[in-house]
């Protein structure tokens, strides 16, 4: 069963994971609805993720016990499940392990205000070294093991169908250009900023369909939810491509595939789920 999958039959309550912190809303999380963005989501979410400890497997790698390696995001999806948004507003979100594999393990979380679920999240991360991905230790198992939320499965796919890396499955494609400030300190672009990148493809293929007249409404376009898989790293300067194709709708949302190319290298794909609004039925197919 995919996270997707689960999400729709079974949301942790907030009771039910095992590290609570609290982020205030700012004014930057906000879009021109004056809802949180999708993108800014990604952002609420990454610092109490990151801010897990593992304390066995920190004290093997300073003690040299394991290593050199790399700690690699591979996947992560986030939805939103209702608009919400207040500057300064207090958001409590609960970070667990919800899926745990042989080379990887996966985070899964949710964001709550007022007691109410808002949105949900997970992130998967691999250990790798210069060969590829590697075993996980024992002691960072046993410090995963006591992070488990209810229902926890088995290692989660992240890996897209093979054509999905072909550009020409793809019938639409936008550029983008790398910024500096998207830069991390990893010396690559980002996976928050790739995720805007995504919203501009979606935004700009918006454009072409419905014209200079809707420009003021793009925002409305935006995704609600997204699943997206990284396959290489995206550095900066550069210039890239990613490809558009609407895997299906109805008549409130519209699926679509994308894929990040770096000429016919694809650097990574995501689904995303976005508002039909006045996309015509022509235009979809």
């Amino acid at each position: 069963m995919t996270i997707d999958e689960q999400s729709a039959t079974a949301v942790p309550a907030e009771h039910d994971f095992p590290d609570h912190r609290q982020v205030e809303q700012r004014f930057g999380d906000l879009a021109p609805d004056g809802t949180t963005s999708t993108q800014a989501l990604t952002r609420l979410f990454e610092h109490p993720r990151v801010g897990l400890r593992f304390p066995r497997f920190d004290r093997l790698v300073a003690e040299g016990g394991f290593g050199p390696f790399r700690i690699l995001l591979v996947g992560q999806g986030v939805e939103r499940w209702t608009s919400f948004g207040t500057f300064g507003a207090t958001i409590r979100i609960g970070t667990g392990i919800r899926a745990i594999g042989r080379t990887s393990y996966t985070y899964g979380q949710g964001m709550f205000v007022d007691g109410h679920l808002v949105a949900t999240a997970d992130a998967t991360i691999v250990l790798a070294d210069k060969s590829g991905p590697i075993a996980l230790p024992d002691e960072l198992l046993a410090d995963i093991e006591e992070l488990r939320l209810p229902g926890t499965s088995a290692a989660v796919e992240t890996k897209p169908d093979p054509l999905r890396r072909e550009r020409q499955y793809y019938p639409a494609a936008a550029t983008v250009h790398a910024r500096v400030g998207d830069v991390d300190l990893n010396r690559h672009v980002n996976y928050i900023a790739q995720v805007g990148w995504y919203d501009e493809a979606i935004a700009s293929h918006t454009h072409d369909l419905l014209g200079d007249g809707a420009a003021k409404t793009l925002p409305r376009y935006l995704p609600w939810r997204y699943r997206v898989t990284y396959l290489d790293e995206v550095r900066y300067p550069g210039t890239y491509d990613i490809g558009i194709a609407v895997s299906g709708h109805d008549g409130q949302t519209v699926h679509y595939e994308l894929g990040l190319f770096d000429d016919n290298r694809c650097l990574g794909t995501a689904n995303a789920s976005a508002p039909r609004g006045k996309l015509p039925a022509t235009a979809l197919t």
